[in-house]
């Protein structure tokens, strides 16, 4: 198996590199999964590897993967593991790492078959569990989901377990035990796993932002960088958290170090968004531009941004048409409720309303608290000339989060005063 080396960029980013429209990743020391990629690369070169060298690089592979934000570890990950099964057909370290990589490729229903196989070989293995109800979310079926994260709970309690428990129980509308259950993740996270223990701190700074709860939301931000320095999520939060409380210059400059070590489309978008806000249509227009070519350079290197792309076109006004092709494509293979919501934002910025409102009710069915659900819901009724009911979702969004989105929110106040200055004007000329 050819050498598959911790730190090389994947073709998406490589050519924006050359392009001149993003710096150099800089290497720095060594995280923690380039030394585990390190180790067990070594291992496999021997003449003597086994299946569980090759499972350990998988592993380290996937860590590496979240960590830089870099999707082409998920391809050196499987064939990792599929060189894993070559030699042992029947390996279990090979088999329960499976369905982990295929989440990460976004094959769904490939990851489900594979998590379910390895739970029939060992069904008292937590992890197991935790692959099964991740596969679950993403194709809709939560009944099965909850299901395989309170068995994940009760077989290993723990950062992984919680976390997931969390997710759900923000899904069906319980942000307050989503952020107990988050505080519980933190606090079992391991001084050996820093980056583990950020990202469970930069989901907690997600469910307080999703509650308006700024300070609280700043405040695990900033926790999650002092325990994993310039990790990109965290500056992306800290980003909008600073936008949101209108400094913008101080938005920008997180924005600029979280595209600098991880070029994610949202996050260019959202510096696109702050200097938008500032007034520099001309920076922001740059940024834009730059988020469409990123989409389709990551394209033709095999790769996509499909829900981030669809939305970031549904919501800036551009390219109506491929945003709805690319969140077709993603519905065809997932049935979650942010890709009905995806699809139902395509849907109102093509004229499609009434399609639009079957997929934001299918977006809404669990009765999730995301004041972005509501504000689509809202916008797409109004289209629809159900003014109660946009009125109603529309007031829901902007009490969830005033701020919700640099972007979207002052739309959504905009689009409520429009609904509410009739019946104001009645009452003001009543008897």
């Amino acid at each position: 198996m050819p050498r598959l080396r911790p730190r090389r960029p994947g073709r998406a980013l490589t050519a924006l590199v050359l392009a001149g429209l993003l710096p150099p990743p800089g290497l720095g020391a060594p995280s923690p999964a380039d030394q585990e990629i390190a180790a067990a690369e070594r291992r496999v070169e021997g003449a003597a590897a086994t299946p569980d060298d090759y499972v350990a690089l998988a592993s380290a592979f996937m860590r590496k993967s979240r960590e830089s934000g870099d999707p082409g570890y998920y391809g050196r990950a499987n064939a990792a593991v599929e060189r894993a099964l070559a030699l042992d057909p029947n390996d279990y370290g090979a088999l329960r790492t499976a369905p982990w990589v295929l989440l990460g490729l976004h094959d769904f229903q490939g990851a489900l078959a594979a998590a379910e196989r390895a739970r029939a070989v060992e069904p008292e293995d937590w992890w197991n569990y935790g692959t099964l109800a991740d596969a679950r979310v993403e194709l809709g079926d939560y009944a099965h989901a909850l299901q395989a994260a309170q068995r994940m709970v009760d077989l290993r309690p723990g950062l992984p377990s919680y976390a997931r428990a969390a997710f759900l129980r923000a899904l069906f509308g319980d942000r307050a035990g989503a952020i107990e259950l988050l505080r519980l993740a933190v606090a079992a996270g391991s001084a050996r796993d820093p980056e583990g223990r950020a990202w469970a701190l930069v989901h907690l700074g997600h469910e307080y932002f999703a509650t308006g709860d700024l300070a609280a939301a700043g405040r695990a931000y900033t926790r999650a960088l002092d325990v994993f320095p310039d990790y990109y999520p965290a500056l992306g939060g800290l980003g909008r958290v600073r936008a949101a409380e209108g400094q913008l210059a101080a938005a920008a400059g997180l924005y600029r170090r979280a595209v600098a070590r991880v070029p994610q489309p949202d996050l260019v978008a959202a510096l696109g968004d702050v200097h938008d806000a500032a007034g520099d249509a001309d920076q922001a227009e740059r940024q834009y531009a730059l988020v469409e070519y990123m989409g389709e350079v990551a394209a033709a290197a095999g790769t996509t941004y499909g829900r981030q792309l669809a939305l970031f076109y549904a919501d800036h006004d551009r390219r109506p048409e491929e945003a709805l092709r690319l969140a077709r494509l993603e519905a065809a293979g997932r049935g979650d409720i942010y890709t009905d919501d995806t699809l139902a934002w395509a849907c109102y910025g093509n004229g499609r309303f009434a399609e639009a409102a079957r997929a934001a009710h299918r977006a809404l069915r669990l009765g999730t608290e995301d004041a972005m659900l509501h504000y689509h819901a809202g916008a797409i009724a109004a289209a629809l000339g159900r003014d109660r009911i946009a009125a109603r979702h529309l007031r829901r969004a902007l009490a969830l989060n005033p701020h919700f989105d640099l972007r979207q929110a002052p739309r959504a106040r905009a689009a409520l005063a429009a609904l509410e200055r009739p019946a104001l004007a009645a009452r003001a000329g009543g008897p």
